[in-house]
């Protein structure tokens, strides 16, 4: 009995540690809907998690997770400073109670980033900022050498830097093709709970989860390139997975990628042009299956769509090209494309 008391404590407790970060102001009423209990009760469990040292009071009736753990430092940049080593000898041993899965991720993420700063930023140190909570970790890298959409745009000659988002979005893209394959920051972003690129005053961020989503805003410009990525420390997600799901039985690596259509928009401007629609197709013959997401795109014009569904899958039988989350409207259009076509 003692036992079974003791269990479901713990289940109350660890509920309360999620909702705290996700909805504090109703975690009391929350948790008593979730477990039929007493709020004199979950207040008793919000007491030993605030004793525990897990979450702290801020008002009355809100609460948020306390830093467990925390590293900062400013570290080297140089040849003499592998990331697989700055890992071992800087960031794994604060994250090692972490399940394997979720240390596995985070030593793919710290080692693709810091190694992107070390090959491509020409910054001599980054800034390297991890916060673990009872719930979620947190890590930033900032460097102060060459911003990352900068640098792509420079180096493909690309309109601005929306144009270089929408490059870096779909994969296999780098500046230094001997010694990178360019898929790092496409897998890194969805392995993470929350992924961000903050660089030129351009911030660009990815959800993961069901929605996959992408959104770009603008922010306060600041130097060089700062990286964000948040995971849950009890994640079920596994690097394999996320490999799986972009590669298939007949074409394994890295065979499909995800085109965000909305990244191509400007300003509010419809997505209508042939200019546009092969701005959005650019290097996607790299793949096998491309997926063009429509989500937050309310219509298209139809020389858009003909370029997209016509012109460019008949020149390229060899690409896959299926669209994705679209709306009644922009199905009607690539609906009537396809029927000229046929």
């Amino acid at each position: 009995m003692a036992g079974r008391t003791r269990k479901r404590g713990e289940a109350v407790r660890a509920f309360i540690l999620r909702n705290v970060e996700d909805r504090s102001r109703d975690v009391v009423s929350r948790t008593t809907g979730q477990f039929g209990i007493s709020r004199q009760a979950v207040h008793k469990h919000l007491k030993f998690l605030v004793g525990a040292g897990l979450i702290s009071r801020t008002s009355l009736a809100r609460y948020q997770l306390c830093t467990v753990e925390e590293y900062k430092k400013i570290l080297p940049v140089t040849d003499a400073t592998p990331e697989d080593i700055v890992w071992r000898t800087e960031i794994r041993d604060m994250l090692a109670a972490l399940p394997e899965n979720a240390l596995d991720i985070w030593r793919y993420g710290f080692t693709e980033i810091f190694s992107n700063v070390a090959a491509h930023s020409g910054s001599e140190s980054a800034f390297v900022q991890v916060r673990r909570t009872a719930v979620s970790t947190k890590m930033t890298i900032w460097d102060r050498g060459v911003g990352i959409f900068d640098k792509i745009q420079s180096h493909m000659d690309l309109i601005d830097e929306r144009h270089a988002v929408l490059e870096l979005t779909k994969g296999k893209l780098t500046t230094d093709p001997a010694a990178h394959p360019g898929q790092g920051i496409f897998f890194t972003a969805r392995m993470f709970d929350t992924f961000s690129i903050l660089s030129k005053g351009v911030l660009l961020s990815h959800t993961s989860g069901d929605s996959d989503d992408w959104t770009v805003e603008t922010q306060q410009e600041g130097p060089g390139t700062l990286v964000t990525m948040t995971l849950k420390n009890d994640t079920s997600r596994r690097i394999k997975d996320i490999y799986e799901k972009f590669s298939s039985q007949t074409s394994p690596g890295f065979s499909t990628t995800v085109v965000s259509a909305h990244l191509a928009h400007h300003g509010t401007e419809k997505l209508v042009s042939r200019s546009e629609a092969k701005r959005l197709l650019a290097r996607i013959d790299r793949f096998k299956v491309a997926l063009i997401d429509f989500d937050r795109v309310g219509s298209i014009g139809q020389a858009f769509a003909d370029e997209i569904f016509r012109v460019y899958a008949s020149e390229h039988p060899e690409v896959d090209i299926r669209e994705i989350r679209t709306n009644e409207e922009v199905q009607n259009i690539i609906d009537g494309v396809r029927k000229k076509t046929a």
